[in-house]
């Protein structure tokens, strides 16, 4: 395509016979350089435009072509996460369900066991509470004979040998309170003689000890017997002569 540049400097060789004029053709070629200038400079215009509309278009396809395959991997990644959730809902399901049915028949082997458990215990209180009754009734029976073997009227004696342990303490007491208040009387007629004597006692006669006594001859010369050295040895003297023990009796 020829330029302006080119159409303004072209020559043309002069005709010998019948030429153009010459003039005429500078001022026509004047007039279509204008024109040819004005359209080849809009021409470059539209082809720079319409390469940057080529490289946008290229461009879109580029990224029409990345934004295709991506919602193709988006697609392939949603079926596979489709399919992934699909199956782990099945896994999910089954288990659930052996879960359900391991649950179940653990829980019908506890009722059976408790079902079982309260059987036996119904057995068992059945059994205690006939026992309980039979019982009940012996004990009345035991009642009814104690009744006849001891009417209202009449009260049971007490047993023989609590009775007579019963009677032996009281005569120990009864002995024991006895020999106190003879002792003390004693240690107080002791105390009163022993301030009544007088201080010299050169002339007091000496007697020989218990047992070591001249036998007299004359029932005379002998001195009569002092009742206070009676009450006096019997008041020093605990004598359980009185205590008397039955011979079939047996105290434990």
């Amino acid at each position: 395509m020829l330029t302006p540049q080119e159409v303004s400097e072209r020559a043309f060789q002069k005709a010998s016979f019948g030429g153009y004029n010459m003039s005429q053709v500078d001022e026509f070629l004047d007039i279509l350089t204008g024109d040819y200038s004005a359209l080849f400079n809009e021409n470059m215009v539209l082809k720079n435009k319409m390469k940057v509309l080529v490289d946008k278009v290229e461009e879109y396809r580029s990224t029409e072509e990345a934004m295709r395959k991506a919602l193709m991997a988006a697609q392939r990644m949603a079926d596979d996460l489709v399919q992934e959730a699909e199956r782990k809902k099945a896994e999910m399901l089954a288990q659930a369900e052996k879960e359900l049915r391991d649950r179940q028949g653990t829980i019908a082997r506890d009722m059976q066991a408790e079902e079982y458990r309260l059987k036996r215990a119904q057995q068992e209180t059945a059994a205690y509470v006939e026992k309980v009754r039979a019982l009940h009734v012996q004990e009345e029976q035991l009642l009814s004979q104690l009744e006849e073997l001891y009417p209202p009227e009449t009260k049971p004696s007490l047993d023989p040998v609590e009775e007579k342990a019963s009677e032996i303490d009281d005569n120990v007491q009864r002995l024991l309170a006895q020999a106190m208040e003879d002792a003390a009387a004693e240690n107080l007629r002791a105390k009163a003689a022993a301030e009544e004597e007088p201080r010299d006692m050169s002339d007091t006669a000496e007697f020989p000890p218990p047992g070591q006594e001249e036998d007299c001859d004359e029932e005379d010369d002998c001195p009569p017997e002092d009742e206070d050295d009676d009450r006096s040895a019997a008041g020093s003297r605990i004598s359980f002569g009185e205590l008397q023990f039955g011979r079939d009796y047996e105290i434990t």
